[in-house]
This record gives structure tokens, C-alpha cells and sequence, in this order.
């Protein structure tokens, strides 16, 4: 590893992440950021690194619908209809789905976080807008998370570098971190937002190693040279951790759930939390 990358690591841990970042078939594959939220350490590893979010720029837009609900802006029982033109290729069910249909905005949130439609999110951004939730990123202090288009949309030359959107792990973990302590706008505001975190299909990074009885609530990124995952993870004893980790830059492309990637964020997740590595 370059002696230059950031890093708080003592020297087991960055050994253990060495390893698993060398095991990708590359360098400077891996960025993260992870605290328990009970002592308030934290493991950084190039966590400033700006990285394309793939469909983890959901969970920004999905927090940015739940406070407008709050602020009575909008309302979760608003229905949008579903049209041939709006559905577009990759993860989801809408698009072999009747168009002409009606849809609540928080079965479309539900949607857009649990399966990664692609449809839903681009039935949400046409609803919402890019702006105002870049706007509310960064009124919650996040200067750098940003929004750049629908999904499968082409790229103008401010999202060329980052596709769909960008953010750093740190900025992710301090987002998880407002929703963890219910500053999400309330209690119950960030309670339904992880209600619907709960429910993630996609548990094949951040929970694939962890023991059944830990729980997660998470969003997931992919598109080919990209996996991602951030989330939340309670232990048994109550003891909660923050995760955003990240994978850039993979040297294949792998649609499976054996990705080189998933696996590392895998390993990932268990040599920080259980100070293991396999």
C-alpha cells in the first residue's frame, strides 16, 4: 500500500484490510468508514475519497422524501403513474410492470431501497427534482453527496467522473450517524426511514459474514466496476456500528453474488466488527 493513504488503522487492522484490497487485483481499490456508535471509535481508511455511489445515492434521496413528508411538502399517500417512457433497464420490477398503474410515493421509496428499482427512482427524481435533494444534503452538512441524474439518463459533463452520483464514506457514515441518533428529523422520522432500510433485499456485503442474529439495515451500490454498501448493524447485546464501505475500480466485471467486491466488503465488515478475517 502506498504510504500515503489515509488511515487510522492500527497495525493489525490495516495488515487485515491490505490483505483483502491486494486479494481485488489492485490498488486503491477500497474506501470506508465505520464507528460503533456506543464508544464512538471509528476505522478510516481513505475515507474522504470521493466515489461513485452507484445506487447508494438512494438512501440520500430516500431521507430527503421523508423529511418533505414531515415538512408537509409531501405526502406519503401521493400517487405517481407508472408510464412506458419512465421505465428503464437494471434492478427492479417496474418495467415488467403495466404502465398506467398508480403508485404511492412510499411504495415507490420502498421500492427504490429494498430492490434498487431503477424505474421508482426515476419516477421519484422526476417527481422531486435533482436539486432539492443535493439542497437538503447539504443542509444536513453534507457538502460533497450529490445527486447528478435519473438512472440510465446520459451523462452531462458534471456526471461524467461519477456516473448517477457521488459521495465520500465519511460523509455516508455521518449520514448514518444522524439517523442512528434520530436527527433525521425526529424519532419517528428516522425510525420510518429505517424501517424500510430494514428490509434490504440485497445482504450479500455488510451482513454476509455476520452471525443471524445481527441485524442490518443498509443500501447497496453496483454497476459493474462498483460495489458499495452502507448501513447500519446492531449486535445482539444492543451495541450498534455505522458502515460505509466502498469499492471502486474493480478490475472485472462480475454480476454475481461471488463479485470479487461483495466478497471484499464482506471480509471487510468482518475483520472490523469481529476482528476476524475469512
Amino acid at each position: 500500500m502506498p504510504a500515503n493513504v489515509p488511515h487510522n488503522l492500527d497495525a493489525a487492522t490495516l495488515a487485515a484490510v491490505e490483505r483483502i484490497e491486494t486479494g481485488l487485483g489492485g490498488e486503491g481499490l477500497l474506501a470506508f468508514a465505520v464507528q460503533d456508535l456506543q464508544t464512538g471509535w471509528q476505522r478510516l481508511y481513505r475515507a474522504d475519497r470521493r466515489c461513485q455511489t452507484a445506487s447508494v445515492i438512494k438512501f440520500p434521496m430516500l431521507i430527503h422524501v421523508a423529511l418533505a413528508v414531515q415538512e408537509g411538502l409531501l405526502d406519503w399517500s401521493e400517487k405517481l403513474t407508472l408510464t412506458e417512457a419512465e421505465k428503464v433497464a437494471g434492478a427492479g420490477v417496474l418495467t415488467q410492470l403495466t404502465a398506467g398503474t398508480d403508485w404511492t410515493l412510499r411504495d415507490l421509496c420502498v421500492l427504490m431501497t429494498i430492490i434498487s428499482d431503477n424505474t421508482a427512482t426515476n419516477m421519484l427524481i422526476e417527481r422531486l427534482g435533482v436539486e432539492p435533494i443535493n439542497a437538503r444534503m447539504r443542509t444536513l452538512g453534507l457538502p460533497l453527496t450529490t445527486l447528478y441524474r435519473k438512472s440510465y439518463s446520459a451523462d452531462t459533463e458534471a456526471s461524467r467522473e461519477f456516473g448517477l452520483g457521488m459521495t465520500t464514506p465519511q460523509e455516508m457514515l455521518d449520514l448514518l450517524t444522524l439517523l442512528a441518533e434520530d436527527r433525521i428529523g425526529d424519532a419517528a422520522v428516522s425510525g420510518e426511514i429505517r424501517s424500510i432500510m430494514k428490509e434490504q433485499a440485497s445482504r450479500d456485503c455488510i451482513p454476509r459474514y455476520l452471525p443471524e442474529d445481527w441485524k442490518y439495515a443498509g443500501k447497496t451500490g453496483s454497476i459493474d466496476a462498483v460495489r458499495n454498501d452502507v448501513g447500519l448493524v446492531t449486535a445482539p447485546d444492543g451495541r450498534q456500528f455505522a458502515l460505509a464501505l466502498f469499492c471502486q475500480q474493480l478490475p472485472m466485471v462480475q454480476w454475481t453474488s461471488d463479485n470479487p467486491g461483495i466478497i471484499a466488503l464482506a471480509r471487510l465488515t468482518k475483520t472490523l466488527l469481529l476482528g476476524e478475517v475469512g
